[in-house]
């Protein structure tokens, strides 16, 4: 677990809903494409006023201990919280994990293996809490696996077969319990742009597989990676910010596709334009990539940074933007009871990491950066008893808020 790398970050806002009104997307959308003058403008250069605020002056916080247990370590996982589980899978072993809602260890499923009824790799999980299903994504073989909560085998959604079809899906979103969307970022951010997709966004049929073309066109692709070739050693190597264009808020989906100015809503089958930004380029060779991490009825919270690989990847701030005024302002969003400004104010978007139920946000904070932190005396309250009790291998702490 030490490696765990923390997925988290909060949002400072009220009770969620509300949205304009929906607008079909052109059919060759890009990024010179001028959106509406009536939504919220987010200048990603601009200087604005900042502040800093407690979690728990607006929210009713709750800390979750996942239950360690062999068949239940989490490394980075995509987790599903509702009102009486928690779901969440393993990238290393490739077990689908269930906790009751208090943290309790419940059971796991693992159908790793080479027949048709089986994953070869979990690159992907979804949850489709309607229907019971689990959606395994697996690149490798160019298919969706289902099945249900127990891990019997349902049925196959074939993406893509040995001859190839033009269909490269590298991850799925939740969509409704009827589709899902799936986004192709193959060869995005590599050294063979000419082969990428500039219309790679689909939505895919959750009972037979068919695929359909959202009409998002791309012109120039650009993802959170970085790639480079070291000449003395031969070798190429690569990373990740973990910034997803994607994010599944209050029961609906929001691309925010980097190479775009306009943000969507997507929902029912149609791409509703929610907000703008501004000034996304900080060099010719630096992007500035920022998508919507919360919604409520007033408000965005949004995440940003430059896509340097020479400067700190996470951002400190992010913005709370009004949706009707467009005013902004820069926000550090804290958990009053860690005291240590070094961790207490890093920030991770993380809403295409989870699901959760409407009017909350969740993030992780891993057994042994809860135990550093106890150890310099940087805890107070529930968290320092919590703390005081972990060891360093043992499974990350949920913090669940819930906005008054």
């Amino acid at each position: 677990m030490k490696n765990f790398y923390l997925i988290l970050t909060c949002a400072a806002l009220c009770a969620c809903g509300g949205g304009n009104k929906q607008q079909k997307a052109s059919a060759h959308e890009s990024e010179s494409t001028q959106a509406p003058l009536s939504l919220p403008v987010l200048d990603l250069q601009k200087k604005y006023p900042q502040k800093i605020i407690n979690l728990q002056d607006i929210a009713d916080v709750e800390y979750i201990v996942l239950e360690s247990h062999n068949e239940a370590l989490i490394s980075a996982p995509y987790t599903v919280v509702t009102d009486s589980m928690i779901i969440t899978y393993s990238p290393l072993e490739d077990n689908v994990i269930f906790f009751q809602r208090d943290g309790k260890f419940s059971h796991s499923f693992n159908r790793k293996g080479q027949s048709g009824e089986e994953y070869t790799m979990v690159s992907d999980m979804r949850v489709n809490i309607a229907t019971k299903e689990i959606y395994i994504n697996d690149n490798r073989k160019g298919c969706v696996q289902v099945y249900t909560y127990n891990g019997e085998y349902i049925r196959t959604l074939k993406i893509r077969n040995g001859s190839g079809n033009g269909y490269m899906i590298g991850s799925i979103y939740n969509c409704n319990k009827s589709n899902l969307l799936a986004e192709d970022w193959y060869n995005v951010d590599e050294m063979k742009e000419q082969s990428t997709n500039h219309q790679p966004y689909y939505r895919i049929s959750t009972s037979d597989g068919s695929i359909s073309r959202l009409p998002l066109f791309i012109e120039k692709r650009i993802r959170d990676g970085f790639n480079w070739y070291d000449e003395e050693s031969d070798t190429f190597g690569g990373m990740g910010i973990g910034f997803s264009p994607v994010a599944y808020i209050n029961e609906e989906l929001i691309i925010a596709d980097f190479g775009l100015d306009t943000v969507y809503s997507y929902k029912e089958n149609l791409l509703t334009p929610i907000a703008v930004r501004k000034n996304r380029m900080k060099s010719e060779d630096v992007p500035i990539i920022a998508g919507i991490e919360a919604i409520t009825d007033k408000y965005y919270l949004w995440y940003a940074c430059e896509k340097d690989i020479k400067k700190t990847i996470w951002p400190d701030w992010t913005y709370l933007q009004d949706r009707r005024t467009g005013n902004c302002i820069q926000t550090k969003l804290v958990d009053k009871n860690i005291t240590d400004k070094k961790h207490r104010f890093r920030s991770r978007p993380s809403a295409n990491g989870y699901t959760v139920p409407k009017h909350h946000i969740m993030q992780y904070y891993p057994a042994y950066v809860l135990i550093e932190l106890l150890e310099e005396g940087k805890l107070q309250g529930e968290l320092k008893e919590i703390a005081s009790k972990l060891n360093e291998e043992d499974n990350p702490v949920i913090m669940l808020a819930k906005f008054k």
